[in-house]
């Protein structure tokens, strides 16, 4: 999944999901998730200028952001994985609800005009978007596990 970040405030979000009752197979879990990473990539705010960004971009890119991420965790949490891959996709939510942290601190931190303590999150944050990107790839999905 193709994520948000910039220099200065590394703004890092992801997200998946469709809605189902029944457990899905593994393919069709990995269909309905890239599904909906299209759809966020799709609804994702454009990056501003990299070398150039404000911390109002970045507060205004994250405000934009979070609503979609929170609606697609919601929708990713809907669908039911093969039950031997639960515990995976478990996993993949709780990497995404990380990220979602690591953008509201970020966010913060912008507010705050914080410039260093924005740059202090940026490593974590990506280490956290890896994650996600190999626990994603591991649910055999393509589109939700493409690093930016």
């Amino acid at each position: 999944m193709r994520y948000a970040s910039l220099v200065a405030a590394s703004l890092v979000l992801a997200a998946c999901g469709s809605g189902g009752e029944k457990r899905l197979s593994k393919e069709e879990y990995a269909k309905r998730a890239d599904a909906i990473c299209a759809r966020f990539n799709r609804q994702q705010p454009s990056l501003p200028n990299l070398t150039n960004v404000t911390v109002k971009q970045v507060v205004d890119l994250a405000d934009r952001t979070l609503p979609l991420l929170d609606r697609t965790i919601v929708a990713l949490r809907r669908l039911k994985p093969p039950k031997d891959e639960q515990v995976v996709a478990d996993r993949w939510l709780a990497a995404l609800r990380r990220l979602r942290v690591d953008a509201v601190k970020i966010r913060d931190r912008a507010r705050a005009n914080d410039l260093s303590g924005v740059g202090a999150l940026v490593g974590p944050s990506q280490r956290d978007e890896q994650a996600a990107d190999r626990i994603a790839a591991q649910l055999g999905t393509s589109i939700c596990s493409k690093p930016s």
